[in-house]
């Protein structure tokens, strides 16, 4: 199965990168999809202090534009390679985010944020960098 192909088949409607206003709603509707799975997580592990903060850090990340990723989508030229890239990095968000909702103790969450910031980071990073149109 494609990159594209799963991230279509687990997030209904997803606009994917075929022009400027459908790759502003693809970024919403990734972060929507991580931010579901972030804030399940909260209410059911109820993780404390440093944990607690990391994860409400990233959850805050989801609920907002970055409007770095806004201007960055703006200006780059979304050639074959960088939308392969990104379908890899959203279709690496989604699973992340459905690890997140299979984590069954506080204690294994914090290596699963740390991979999901890490990807939101690569998925601004390879959009950020790419040639501009």
């Amino acid at each position: 199965m494609t990159d594209l192909a799963y991230i279509a088949e687990r997030i209904p409607g997803y606009a994917d990168y075929a022009n400027v206003d459908a790759r502003h709603q693809v970024d919403k509707q990734i972060r929507a999809w991580l931010g579901e799975a972030l804030s399940d997580a909260r209410a059911r592990l109820n993780p404390e202090a440093s944990l607690g903060e990391r994860l409400d850090g990233l959850i805050l990340r989801c609920e907002f534009s970055d409007q770095r990723v806004i201007r960055a989508v703006d200006h780059a030229l979304f050639n074959e390679e960088l939308v392969t890239r990104i379908h890899q990095l959203d279709r690496a968000i989604v699973e992340g985010a459905d690890a997140i909702r299979a984590i069954v103790s506080a204690d294994d969450l914090g290596p699963a944020l740390d991979d999901v910031a890490r990807v939101l980071d690569e998925r601004f990073g390879a959009i950020a960098d790419a040639p501009s149109i």
